[in-house]
C-alpha cells in the first residue's frame, strides 16, 4: 500500500479557543506526518447571528481565516490553507472530508465552546459525522503518536481491524499495544489462540504487537491508563465493533467515556470499514 502524500489533516474552525486549541495541535501534527493543513468554516445559522449582532459582513470570515492560517504557519514548515462552505458543520465535515481526501479531523476537549458552541457533546456528534478518522486532543500538547494502544475484544471480529492498524501503521508506527478489554481467566485457551491468530495476522503485515491482559481489579479506563504509562504509548485507538458494518465510527457511552477520560493521550476514532474503497485499489 503506497501513502499517499496529498492528505491533509482537516480542522472545523469556529474561532473559539477550542477550535484554536485543535488547530495548533494539528499543525504540530501535520508538521510531524509531513502532511498538510486544511481549515474549515461552516458558514451557518449562528455565524450569520455572529455577524449580525457585531455589525460585520462576510469578509470578517475570511479574514479571520487567512490571521489564522498566518498564525499556524509561523514556525512550522506546512501548507495551510482554507475552505469556507454553506451548511451545518455536519454536512460541511461530510463533504470537505471526501472532496479534500483528508487523512483525519482534528478535534480538542482544551479551550471555551465559542461561536458554534464546540461542546464535548457536539464534538461527539462531529465524530459520528464524520466519514474519515477523527483525532481528539487532549488537554496538554502532544509530542508523541506512536505506538498505538488499541482495546479490543478478540472474541468479536478483528480481521478489518487488523487491515485498518496496517493502514494507519502509515502515519503512526508499527508498534501496536494491544489491550484486551474483557478476563481470560475463563476462557484461557481460546484467548491464546486468538492472541496467536492475531499476532500473526499484524506480523504478516508488516506489525509488531505486544499483549496487555484484562486486570482483574479498577476500571477498564484506568486500566487504559495504566498500560499507556507503562509502554508509553503516544496514540489511543478506539475503533467499533466490525460487526456493526458502519461506515463512520460511533461513539457510545463507554468510547465518550474513554474519550473524556483523563488518560492523557490524543484519542484516534476509526470505523474498520473507512478504509474498505482504499483496499480495492
Amino acid at each position: 500500500m503506497q501513502k499517499n502524500t496529498a492528505m491533509p489533516i482537516l480542522i472545523i474552525v469556529d474561532f473559539s479557543d477550542n477550535s484554536l486549541e485543535a488547530a495548533i495541535q494539528a499543525a504540530n501534527l501535520a508538521e510531524l506526518l509531513h502532511e498538510d493543513l486544511l481549515l474549515v468554516h461552516a458558514v451557518n445559522h449562528y455565524t450569520r447571528a455572529y455577524l449580525h449582532e457585531n455589525n460585520l459582513d462576510s469578509e470578517w470570515i475570511e479574514e479571520s481565516m487567512e490571521w489564522l492560517s498566518q498564525k499556524l504557519t509561523r514556525g512550522r514548515e506546512i501548507d495551510v490553507e482554507f475552505v469556507i462552505r454553506e451548511g451545518s458543520v455536519y454536512e460541511v465535515i461530510s463533504k470537505i472530508s471526501r472532496e479534500s481526501n483528508a487523512l483525519l479531523i482534528a478535534f480538542s476537549l482544551k479551550g471555551k465552546p465559542g461561536l458554534q458552541k464546540f461542546t464535548p457533546e457536539k464534538i461527539m456528534r462531529m465524530v459520528a459525522a464524520s466519514p474519515i478518522p477523527s483525532i481528539i486532543f487532549p488537554r496538554h500538547v502532544c509530542n508523541k503518536f506512536s505506538p498505538m494502544l488499541f482495546p479490543v475484544n478478540l472474541f468479536r471480529g478483528w480481521a478489518k481491524k487488523a487491515k485498518a492498524l496496517t493502514h494507519l501503521s502509515q502515519w503512526f508506527g508499527k508498534q501496536v499495544i494491544v489491550v484486551e478489554n474483557h478476563s481470560s481467566v475463563m476462557f484461557a485457551s481460546e484467548i491464546e489462540r486468538e492472541r496467536y491468530r492475531f499476532s500473526e495476522k499484524l506480523n504478516s503485515f508488516g506489525l509488531e504487537c505486544t499483549f496487555a491482559s484484562y486486570l482483574l481489579q479498577g476500571s477498564y479506563t484506568n486500566q487504559l491508563a495504566y498500560y499507556a504509562k507503562r509502554y508509553k504509548a503516544g496514540l489511543l485507538v478506539l475503533m467499533n465493533d466490525e460487526e456493526e458494518e458502519s461506515l463512520h465510527f460511533r461513539p457510545g457511552l463507554s468510547e465518550t467515556k474513554i474519550i473524556r477520560s483523563k488518560i492523557g493521550l490524543p484519542v484516534l476514532c476509526v470505523s474498520p470499514y473507512m478504509f474498505s474503497q482504499d483496499e480495492s485499489r
